[in-house]
């Protein structure tokens, strides 16, 4: 090696080998020179080679300023082992050196919130819940998340849930059944006052001229005991009886045009001034009301497996014993119970069916699960015509029925609120039987529980330390933390800040949809016409409209669906008053029927998606509400046919305007 030192520089010539890191080599020179321990081959042996330039090399020192003079020496640290060339010149640690570690300790903070955050996002260091971000304050996000990852597990529409979903629908038609039959337990039959027993022999024309009004309702004031008939010819008959008043007429006789087949009015004499039929069908819808409120808490609390499938035997057992009832007072009480059932049932098995898919299939599915009511329409109006007795027709619809319940211990939950609940011993063995049967057992990822397990709400997981102490209990029961998640109070969610608009709007919707579909749909007696042949068309009709709905609402949106089915109904209602013959009213209620059908398929699907899964079955349940409601004003609202027999039509018409309205005021979903 041959160094040649210049001023203001230093070089070195490095001679030996490329594997040769002794002298000369940049690895020796670290701290401005270098040093070897051991001799290399063909090269002098030096000991230390400390190259400084303050006292080693006399041509680069430039003698001292008067101010440097003055000032004390400053450190050599040239002897030092931690010195290089830099430190010389700037030193170890100066107040210039001080600001800028500061300065640059800095970033580290922001790196350090993004890496440690993270644990407070998942967890509450104070009460060890799962933190807010998994809690009740981002349902929506929560919702979706869980969403996400049930499509990932189960997919969006499998033979598993397709077979499930139809099966399903099944109940949909059995609380049609019970809601639509009692048209028919009360279809009209002509009536009179009935014949005293020493009259049988006389025509029922003939009696019905000579004794009592025009409606059949009061009879003439004559003892008819004194009063007998033979060869066709009346004897005693008082000569002025056409002076005589009337009374009130207590027993009829009902025409025999259905033989021995008696319907309710027939049963009880519901006619007259024991007309009490709107009552008697208020009561069912009472109990509907009752059941729409409370089916999503008991669904949200106990499960909508079971909940559906207790409520499936209460209806089909008090149905059954309804067809036994002895009074009019038996069969009011009955129909409570049975009206609370079966909208439990259609609120539960709805919302079941919609949790049990994913995607655009939830709404396709959503509302072909409704189709199975269009076609419950025709099948009751030909079950009706087959058995004219109102008690065969009661038990015919009820405990066949029964048969259901043998899915009980088959039928799945909701995997959504299985893992809303976090129960991920149920959810993953219901994950590996929908998947055992689609054949997709070999795709399902072997941690896939690890992340269910991130994804259940805070409010439902268990603490981290289940041996915490009694006296650091009793003082969190002494004073709870606010921030802490408990269980959800869904009344509150829906009319919280952020739903409450959209709870009114869904009140005022289903009100307004209710009181047309059903005011068409339990009445389409008072339009005139066969009952039998009115209902089998517009139920076939509508079920080919909802068919079509799915294509309407695949290409234009589910919202503006909705806005055009509420609002081609309620024109139609108003047409009525431009049509002239009793045939067009008809024919436009028949459309208006139909077209509101559709809405009437939609509308749960579009309820349901407003709002997350904790509080979804009770958010449908609040549109259900309404529609008990609407229910309990669609008899009432016939009677203002006396009034004027399009009224009723006209106020329908207005419900299809103001629905419109609501609905376009609803945030669209996707």
């Amino acid at each position: 090696m041959s160094g040649v030192l210049r001023r203001g520089s230093l070089n070195f010539d490095c001679v030996g080998g490329p594997r040769d890191k002794g002298r000369g080599s940049l690895e020796a020179n670290l701290y401005g020179g270098y040093r070897e321990t051991r001799p290399g081959p063909k090269t002098p042996e030096i000991s230390v080679i400390a190259l400084d330039f303050r006292r080693y090399s006399d041509d680069l020192k430039k003698p001292p300023s008067a101010e440097q003079r003055e000032q004390p020496p400053s450190r050599d640290l040239s002897q030092d082992e931690d010195s290089d060339v830099i430190s010389n010149f700037l030193g170890h640690y100066t107040r210039w050196s001080f600001l800028w570690t500061l300065l640059l300790c800095l970033f580290q903070l922001p790196t350090t919130f993004h890496l440690f955050m993270f644990v407070f996002q998942l967890t509450d260091v104070r009460s060890g819940e799962a933190s807010p971000m998994l809690g009740d304050g981002n349902m929506e996000d929560l919702d979706l998340l869980h969403t996400k990852l049930l499509e990932r597990l189960l997919g969006c529409l499998t033979p598993w849930q397709g077979m499930w979903c139809a099966l399903l629908s099944i109940f949909q038609a059995i609380c049609t059944f019970h809601i639509f039959v009692y048209v028919f337990q009360i279809a009209p039959k002509d009536f009179w006052c009935a014949r005293p027993e020493n009259l049988m022999q006389m025509s029922v024309s003939e009696w019905r001229n000579i004794s009592q009004s025009s409606n059949g309702c009061l009879l003439l004031d004559v003892d008819y005991t004194q009063v007998t008939y033979e060869n066709n010819q009346l004897i005693n008959w008082p000569e002025n009886a056409t002076n005589l008043g009337y009374r009130q007429c207590w027993h009829f006789e009902f025409s025999d045009e259905d033989g021995s087949a008696k319907t309710l009015v027939q049963e009880f004499d519901l006619v007259c001034g024991r007309d009490i039929l709107s009552l008697v069908e208020t009561c069912f819808l009472v109990g509907a009301a009752a059941g729409a409120v409370l089916s999503g808490w008991i669904s949200d609390r106990f499960g909508r497996r079971h909940t559906l499938m207790a409520f499936v035997t209460i209806q089909s057992v008090f149905g059954g014993i309804l067809a036994f009832s002895t009074s009019v007072a038996m069969f009011m009480s009955l129909r409570v119970i049975i009206g609370f059932a079966s909208m439990t049932v259609t609120v539960v098995s709805f919302v079941l069916v919609v949790e049990l898919v994913s995607g655009k299939w939830r709404t396709i599915i959503g509302i072909l699960n409704i189709l199975p009511v269009a076609i419950s329409y025709v099948l009751s109006a030909g079950l009706a015509y087959l058995i004219r007795d109102w008690r065969h027709l009661q038990l015919a619809i009820s405990w066949p029925w029964l048969i259901m319940l043998s899915i009980w211990f088959w039928l799945p939950e909701s995997p959504r609120w299985l893992l809303a609940q976090g129960r991920l011993d149920e959810l993953c063995g219901l994950i590996e039987r929908a998947a055992r049967m689609n054949g997709t057992s070999a795709s399902l990822p072997s941690n896939y529980r690890k992340t269910l397990e991130a994804a259940v709400p805070r409010a439902v997981q268990s603490p981290p330390d289940a041996t915490t102490s009694v006296e650091s209990k009793a003082v969190e029961a002494d004073a709870p933390d606010p921030s802490a998640s408990g269980p959800v109070n869904p009344l509150l969610v829906v009319f919280s800040a952020k739903y409450w608009r959209t709870t009114c709007l869904t009140l005022v919707i289903w009100l307004t949809l209710i009181i047309i579909y059903f005011g068409l749909t339990l009445h389409l007696s008072n339009l005139g016409g066969n009952i039998y042949i009115n209902s089998a068309v517009a139920g076939t009709v509508e079920a080919v409209s909802i068919c079509i709905s799915i294509l309407v609402v695949l290409k234009v949106g589910i919202r503006r669906s909705l806005i055009g089915y509420m609002l081609l109904p309620g024109l139609c209602c108003l047409a009525t008053n431009l049509v002239p013959n009793q045939t067009g009213v008809i024919a436009l209620a028949t459309i208006a029927k139909c077209l509101i059908g559709a809405n009437n398929a939609i509308i749960p699907t579009y309820t349901a998606m407003q709002y997350p899964t904790i509080v979804r079955n009770f958010g449908v349940g609040m549109g259900n509400l309404a529609s008990g409601i609407a229910l309990i004003l669609v008899p009432f609202l016939w009677q203002l046919e006396h009034i004027d027999p399009l009224l009723p039509l006209n106020v329908m018409g207005v419900c299809g305007l103001i629905g419109a309205v609501a609905i376009s005021l609803m945030k669209d979903v996707v």
